[in-house]
């Protein structure tokens, strides 16, 4: 099994962005979890870890019904108004990591 914790650890070293960061597992158990020390949260722990066993599996599910028709997924992003979360699927887990936003509302559109 990977080492979790550290892969935590350097993706906040590399990216000064990252505010919080879950593992789960294809069965959507929470195997790492992880706020930046320093980093506001926007939920209690409890909450946060709640959401990172649930929503994975709502919306990576529901992104990989397209799977026949356009290929594997690699990644999901959402962009809500105080963050910027991506899903990263891998065979065996998910990554989700909480981004500080600073992308304008209508940078695209």
């Amino acid at each position: 099994m990977p080492n979790f914790e550290a892969f935590i650890l350097e993706r906040f070293r590399a990216e000064s962005a990252v505010r919080y960061i879950a593992i789960v597992d294809n069965e959507y158990r929470v195997l790492a979890s992880k706020q930046r020390e320093g980093s506001p949260s926007y939920m209690n722990e409890e909450q946060t870890r709640n959401f990172a066993s649930i929503v994975p599996e709502i919306i990576v599910e529901a992104v990989e019904k397209l799977t026949p028709y356009l290929g594997k997924v690699g990644g999901i992003t959402v962009h809500y108004e105080k963050a910027l979360v991506i899903f990263y699927r891998f065979e065996e887990f998910i990554v989700f990591m909480s981004f500080e936003t600073n992308v304008r509302k209508n940078s695209i559109l």
